[in-house]
């Protein structure tokens, strides 16, 4: 146990090698610099682009729409159909 403890001995030593490094002047040149370097352009979408992306939103949203309303119909008549089949076929709970 001793090999064992002692190596855990040097382990928790190292600590006192750790120290923190200063940046050298240079880097510290660079990073201020970053701000300057950065540009405020920005890339212009073509118009066609635009128009197209908006078209297929405006579709995409009057589908939506449309299958909702069909959706709805649906359902509706769905009630119904089932109300007809439970009616006509009430024979079948008996069994």
């Amino acid at each position: 146990m001793e090999r064992k403890e002692h190596w855990i001995d040097q382990t928790l030593a190292t600590e006192k090698f750790i120290q923190s490094v200063e940046p050298s002047n240079e880097l510290m040149m660079r990073l201020k610099n970053i701000p300057n370097t950065i540009s405020e352009s920005y890339d212009k979408i073509p118009k066609k682009v635009v128009w197209a992306v908006a078209a297929s939103i405006a579709i995409l949203v009057c589908m939506n729409f449309i299958s909702l309303k069909e959706y709805k119909q649906s359902s509706s008549s769905s009630i119904e159909t089932t109300e007809l089949l439970d009616s006509h076929f009430s024979y079948l709970k008996q069994l």
